[in-house]
């Protein structure tokens, strides 16, 4: 069950996504340095609000996503990736 190393992040505001991207790309956690940047979006809704994040270590959980991005805005939907094999 543990992390891939990336996930996504969408926001309400594209203009939140920006705040995150500005001051979160590049930081370190534990002993990973994560990339946050835009996705490709899925939709026209969504468009530049929609992030990728990766470099993000293995033990950070869902919750913990979501704690350090909600600072910079509402966020729609997150999900953390991991391995189909052991869940």
């Amino acid at each position: 069950g543990q992390s891939l190393g990336y996930g996504f992040v969408n926001y309400m505001e594209p203009g939140d996504a920006d705040k995150a991207i500005s001051t979160l790309n590049g930081l370190k956690l534990q002993t990973k340095t994560i990339k946050v940047s835009y996705a490709r979006p899925s939709s026209a809704s969504i468009r530049d609000a929609n992030l990728y994040v990766s470099g993000l270590p293995k033990a950070m959980g869902q919750q913990d996503m979501e704690q350090l991005f909600s600072q910079y805005g509402r966020i729609i939907t997150s999900r953390i990736l991991v391995d189909q094999v052991t869940g």
